[in-house]
């Protein structure tokens, strides 16, 4: 019996028994623990066997990998019955199409299981999901309407030519560099890095990101003052839950990012869009009773405009939230990319009062999965954000973060940072050329100093249709400039990405949407799209663009 047990369990769960050659081990077997027969049944043993097991074929609910079925000998072990009643009960189930054999291979799940599988639909599960479930309000008042599988997609969507803004070339990253740095923290720390991190971040993360902040970003700050998050959203979310009570007012720059605006939206603050000029984001006038708890701003780079907040305005924007009580959470989150003169200054480093929270990204720098980022706050804030980033989700893998302070205080950051500037800058030259060439006529390409996107403004309002369509027949994905506005009133634009394609592949994406839209202009299929676009407004809009 023990000889038993230990072939069972080499079997259904794939221990290292020698015995066993390692091919078979890691074959996924479906083990029936769920099986339940009771002797004392009228109904004999091996109607019960195959009756339960023919169930859960049915439902569906089993791992499709986890084809396998143990064999007679290890079943019949660990049911406790005789092994002619497993093979009785087997072989019905053969007979009936559910079971399959593979020579030399055992039994296996039918690759295409009997009708009566495709009937298993449960009324009460349907009766369960006909009504919509009722959820917080904090969930209905985001702007995200995705649903289904269009979650499972990335906000960069399948590898392929879209022109989406604020993708990098991932496939530039050193992964061999970053690799053995891995591998040289895990032989160093070993199990260290295994076990739960602080919820701050690891104190060599923090040094390296202090240092490099104060070199290049103009930032005072250190290590003490940055806790390092899952990202730019994890930092607005943990900055908004810490210092919004629902109803506070909240300022954010309009057009904006829109997820900044489902953070907000999702603590329950009172959003107050603020228009953008030609300084940054507006101040104006504005009574106590609206005073805002939180401010949020792009000073750098201002997502999608592309402006840079002059120094007046930043200073006059720490001096408005000194007064009334509030905080600025500056999102610099591509600041590195600016190609015309060194990075700018960042608005913490002006802040004397301690109200500017600055929050950093490696996802457009290194990768956007890695997801580590970072906020630096005044002092005070810190214990604060550093509990709410623990009710979150604890910290970020401590391995990941290890590895980082490696890339940063070797040197590699700096030098990955300076070569993806250059490439950037190749690409965009590229871009501005290939545009107007492909579309020049359609467009006057508005080119900043800074960032990985442009703003195209259309030329002729009517043509922003026959965009909108072209879109969908070729797969390339410039957004609507009214695709990130809230209140504002803005010339029909459209913000192409660049930077994480080649240039003959920025070439062909162009050229693919130049083409389909003159094959809808021919056809005059301009009005004919199926996709919901949004209105296109009067030509009004005090900002115009700035051609070049």
């Amino acid at each position: 019996m023990r000889k038993s047990c230990r072939e069972m369990n080499g079997a259904i769960y794939g221990s290292t028994v020698s015995s066993v050659p390692k091919q078979r081990r890691r074959r996924l077997i479906m083990s029936f623990e769920m099986v339940r027969l009771d002797r004392a049944s009228s109904e004999p043993l091996y109607q019960q066997l195959y009756r339960q097991i023919r169930e859960e074929l049915e439902s569906g609910s089993f791992d499709s990998s986890a084809s396998g079925v143990p064999s007679s000998r290890v079943l019949a072990a660990t049911l406790g019955i005789s092994r002619p009643t497993v093979n009785q009960a087997f072989s019905k189930l053969l007979a009936e199409g559910y079971l399959q054999v593979r020579k030399r291979s055992g039994l296996f799940v039918a690759d295409h299981l009997p009708a009566t599988f495709l009937k298993a639909v449960r009324p009460a599960t349907i009766a369960r999901t006909e009504h919509s479930p009722r959820v917080a309000r904090r969930v209905t008042r985001m702007t995200d309407f995705r649903s289904g599988r269009q979650l499972d997609v990335g906000i960069g969507g399948p590898p392929s030519v879209t022109l989406i803004a604020g993708l990098p070339a991932v496939d530039e990253f050193p992964i061999a560099v970053w690799e053995r740095l891995r591998e040289q923290v895990l032989a160093k720390k070993g199990a260290h890095l295994l076990r739960y991190a602080s919820s701050r971040g690891e104190i060599e993360l923090r040094k390296a990101i202090a240092a490099y902040l104060c070199d290049f970003r103009g930032a005072n700050c250190r290590p003490d003052q940055i806790v390092v998050v899952g990202g730019m959203q994890q930092a607005m979310l943990a900055c908004a839950l810490a210092l919004i009570n629902e109803g506070d007012v909240a300022w954010i720059e309009d057009p904006v990012f829109l997820q900044a605006r489902n953070v907000l939206a999702f603590v329950g603050a009172k959003i107050i869009p603020r228009p953008i000029d030609r300084e940054g984001l507006v101040i104006g006038k504005c009574s106590r009773q609206n005073s805002p708890r939180l401010i949020l701003v792009t000073p750098s780079h201002q997502f999608p405009l592309g402006v840079t907040m002059s120094l007046r305005r930043r200073k006059a924007l720490i001096e408005f939230a000194e007064s009334r009580d509030g905080y600025i959470l500056e999102d610099d989150y591509d600041s590195e990319f600016r190609f015309d003169g060194p990075p700018l200054p960042c608005l913490q480093g002006l802040d004397n009062t301690g109200r500017v929270i600055y929050t950093g990204t490696m996802s457009k720098i290194l990768y956007p999965s890695l997801r580590l980022g970072f906020l630096v706050a005044p002092p005070q804030l810190v214990d604060t954000l550093v509990k709410v980033r623990a009710v979150m989700d604890q910290h970020s893998p401590a391995i990941d973060q290890a590895t980082l302070a490696r890339f940063i205080t070797e040197g590699f950051f700096l030098s990955h940072v300076k070569r993806m500037r250059e490439l950037y800058a190749r690409r965009r030259v590229f871009f501005v050329e290939q545009f107007q060439k492909w579309l020049g006529d359609y467009f006057d390409l508005e080119v900043t100093p800074a960032g990985l996107h442009f703003i195209a403004w259309l030329r002729r309002g009517e043509d922003f249709p026959l965009f909108m369509r072209a879109r969908e027949q070729t797969g390339i994905w410039p957004r609507p400039l009214s695709f990130f506005c809230i209140k504002a009133q803005l010339d029909p634009a459209f913000v192409f990405g660049f930077a994480a394609w080649s240039q003959a592949q920025i070439e062909q994406g162009l050229a693919r949407l130049a083409s389909a839209v003159k094959r809808l202009k021919q056809r005059g299929a301009g009005n004919g799209s199926s996709f919901q676009i949004h209105p296109v407004p009067p030509v009004t809009s005090s900002y115009w663009p700035s051609t070049s």
